[in-house]
């Protein structure tokens, strides 16, 4: 016998039993229509042929109301044990706890079938059936007892335990039940993905992505299932389209410029249809209008789903939605491409990811495979002779590696917007336990190109630290003690405890700035390729040897163990570091820009843009002004970066 569903879904559940407080995004009666891409999801779990949901999308989508519409559903509807699985037991406690303690007592229904002798704060208990709460750290709470229906909430922050896959033993607590449903949740996070044009509905797709290019758990499992994607029609050619972060159009402002002010008021979805850039005024009609499919299906103008899904049969209901179709009234196309535009003027990884996964609902991709070293010498501009500097630097930087017998530096000009060019590369050779090198680093410390001295100097402290501090204290004020390690953030100064000698002291201490080595590095490799006509360019001069192309390629991230791994000579790719995390303590990427200065190189197509006048000296080939237009494909274009 087959098992019907319920009369009704969870959306209309929630439309009959729930008022959403003053301090909900949309407070009221709860109405399923301002969320028209959960509809299909919610009904999945309706549907008995479906025993895993996969759903995976951006922040301020509406995933955790939809998690306790269908708790609350399920309770009151066609009753199960619940089990509600959490990445901590604070995050439990603090924010998902008391929702559902408001849910359960605000709807009248649930309200009457609430036990308050025998709740917890971990278990409640609504006309007999237990929903229990549950959390990733506690292998004996996930195993503790059965459910019909399992929810997983931000399944990318739970770590697996000691007894094995998390999820694995997650979907056990459903063995008991025939009917039983796991559903998965989470705004994904690192990955490789891609994509790709369906051969017969000519409809583009997120790509299966193999599992090793793959950190998101989340997105991992909805390639596992049906991976149906929320398709919208273009309200100008009527054609639908699944949005993307590929699709999303930046402004430009009156001088020419694509700024974040600009992006704010101007930004659009292009129409991959007929390359009309649609405003965000029609984004809440097209959802009303947008239906979800997977690939092998396609969508006529009148919104009917034709074709043949190739995932057909798939026990598994996976779905994506991106952020670009959110409910949202704050979240529009103007808000998500200023937010991406400060990320790329910044060029951190992490920040790119960051909006890549809350804003877009998109895993991102840093650095894997280390480019070919011939690839770093596009970089190199034969029009800047040794030791020359472009025009107007805010100022000069060194970082230094130190070395058993040798110090190596790198001297590099910044300008705001985070552009840079490489001034000299080298290393001083000679004992770094004797003087004589440390002598050589304070020569070179007051040197100057093109009459700009160097403002910072900053020495990586993991080798030889007595005598890094003791350079550092005779430099005070000039030179900056920097360590590289994996942290939560991308810098922090700390005071240590140090003698003549380096060891631990209380009557002397040293300031030392900590910071993520892992992000400088992916910073580092995400500028090779960049075009130079983009902020945050990154240029080297004629003088720079294949030696240094080669150690920037020196070590390549392994995305499966999230670790860069050593793979060939890397002392200048651990300089450059120290460059992007030196201008990130100096706030280059906040200084306003009065020129947007981008050299002009030979022979790499590329142009000058400005708005103001500036000149290159001793530059012999003269700027060519240009008045940029709208780009064409937004990815090979402004988000060069990702």
């Amino acid at each position: 016998m087959v098992d019907r569903p319920p009369p009704r879904t969870a959306d209309e559940w929630a439309r009959d039993n729930r008022v959403m407080p003053l301090g909900s995004p949309i407070p009221g009666p709860f109405d399923p229509s301002v969320n028209p891409y959960m509809q299909p999801i919610v009904a999945a779990f309706a549907k008995p042929q479906y025993n895993r949901i996969t759903f995976v999308m951006g922040t301020q989508m509406g995933k955790s109301v939809t998690m306790e519409n269908v708790v609350g559903w399920r309770l009151d509807d066609d009753p199960t044990p619940v089990l509600y699985v959490a990445p901590t037991s604070n995050l439990i406690d603090s924010t998902i706890e008391p929702k559902f303690d408001a849910l359960f007592l605000q709807s009248e229904t649930l309200a009457k079938k609430y036990d308050h002798r025998r709740s917890t704060k971990y278990t409640k208990w609504l006309g007999g059936i237990k929903f229990r709460f549950a959390w990733a750290g506690s292998p004996t709470e996930l195993a503790a007892d059965s459910a019909g229906l399992v929810l997983v909430d931000e399944v990318d922050r739970i770590v697996n335990t000691n007894e094995g896959d998390t999820t694995t033993i997650i979907e056990a607590r459903g063995d008991a039940f025939a009917n039983s449903k796991v559903a998965y949740t989470a705004t994904p996070t690192k990955g490789r993905v891609g994509r790709f044009t369906h051969p017969k509905t000519k409809t583009a797709h997120w790509e299966i992505t193999e599992l090793d290019k793959l950190h998101s758990k989340v997105w991992k499992l909805w390639q596992q299932g049906t991976r149906h994607e929320w398709c919208v029609p273009c309200p100008h050619c009527h054609h639908y389209f699944i949005p993307w972060s590929g699709l999303l159009t930046p402004g430009i402002g009156d001088e020419g410029e694509v700024t974040p002010e600009a992006a704010e008021k101007k930004a659009g979805l292009r129409c991959p249809h007929c390359s009309v850039v649609i405003e965000d005024k029609y984004r809440r009609k097209m959802n009303e209008r947008g239906v979800i499919i997977a690939p092998g299906e396609m969508v006529n103008q009148q919104g009917e789903i034709t074709g043949t899904a190739d995932t057909a049969g798939n026990t598994h209901f996976s779905a994506w939605v991106s952020g670009l179709c959110s409910f949202s009234p704050k979240k529009t196309y103007g808000y998500c491409a200023k937010r991406l535009i400060e990320a790329l003027r910044t060029g951190d990884p992490e920040t790119l990811q960051g909006v890549f996964n809350t804003v877009f609902g998109e895993p991102y991709d840093q650095p894997g495979d280390a480019p070919k070293w011939e690839e770093v010498k596009y970089h190199i501009c034969q029009q800047i002779p040794p030791g020359k500097v472009l025009a107007n630097p805010k100022f000069l930087l060194c970082t230094v590696d130190v070395q058993k017998r040798r110090l190596v530096y790198v001297v590099r000009a910044w300008w705001p917007g985070m552009g840079s060019q490489l001034v000299e590369h080298g290393e001083l050779f000679g004992e770094t336990d004797h003087p004589e090198v440390w002598e050589a680093l304070s020569l070179l410390l007051e040197q100057e190109w093109s009459g700009y001295g160097i403002k910072q100097m900053g020495i990586d402290s993991g080798y030889r630290p007595d005598d890094v501090y003791a350079f550092a204290r005779k430099h005070r004020g000039r030179c900056r003690v920097l360590r590289g390690d994996k942290m939560n953030r991308l810098f922090r100064m700390i005071r240590v405890g140090v003698t003549q000698q380096g060891r631990i002291s209380r009557e002397r201490t040293e300031t030392r700035w900590d910071f993520d080595s892992s992000r400088a590095k992916a910073w580092v490799h995400s500028r090779i390729g960049r075009p130079y006509n983009k902020p945050a360019w990154w240029v080297l001069s004629s003088a720079t040897t294949d030696d240094y192309c080669k150690e920037i390629v020196g070590e390549e991230y392994d995305e499966l163990n999230d670790e860069w791994k050593q793979v060939g000579e890397n002392h200048y790719l651990d300089c450059e570091a120290m460059q992007f995390i030196l201008a990130n303590i100096l706030n280059v990427h906040r200084i306003k820009r009065n020129i947007d200065f981008y050299p002009l190189l030979e022979g790499n197509n590329q142009t000058t843009t400005e708005k103001k006048k500036a000149s290159v000296p001793s530059t012999p080939t003269p700027e060519v002004k240009t008045q940029p237009s709208a780009p064409a494909d937004p990815l090979n274009d402004w988000l060069t970066c990702t």
